[in-house]
């Protein structure tokens, strides 16, 4: 039986999918923009401390400035890119950041590294815990190019 247009569609992109998710296994580190109090995209690139796939991304951050910074700037808008790459390669994804206070995900995602920024560790009143919810993704991985749309 011959596959249609869009069964062969579905099997390219879940090769994408695929690609992207290795890519992502090999990149430490990715650029989280957020939206700035003045409208304008702020981008940091920051250590990647848990992912669940490109689809969920989790971010440890910290509340320093009570004006400025990405943890305002998502307390204000949870809209948010990130952006991962290597080599020739590239995802970008757009989507939404929630902050997780539960405790037993943030004991997960903890990294003992983190201790040099947050001296008592996931109890710094500073500490924030990011997750990223990708609802758009764009790959650029092997010269193939596609946009795709989650829920």
């Amino acid at each position: 039986m011959e596959k249609t247009a869009s069964q062969i569609q579905k099997e390219r992109t879940k090769e994408l999918e695929a690609k992207a998710n290795v890519l992502l296994e090999k990149c430490s580190v990715a650029a989280l923009t957020s939206v700035n109090e003045k409208g304008y995209p702020r981008t940091c690139v920051l250590s990647i401390a848990k992912a669940e796939g490109f689809s969920d991304l989790y971010f440890v951050t910290s509340k320093r400035s009570p004006i400025s910074g990405k943890a305002v700037h998502f307390e204000n808008n949870p809209k948010a890119s990130v952006c991962y790459f290597l080599g020739g390669d590239s995802v970008t994804l757009i989507g939404t950041v929630e902050f997780i206070e539960d405790r037993a995900v943030q004991e997960a995602v903890w990294n003992e590294t983190d201790r040099r920024f947050f001296k008592k560790g996931i109890d710094d009143p500073k500490f924030r815990l990011l997750h990223f919810h990708t609802i758009e993704a764009t790959f650029w991985i092997e010269g193939k190019f596609r946009t795709c749309r989650y829920k």
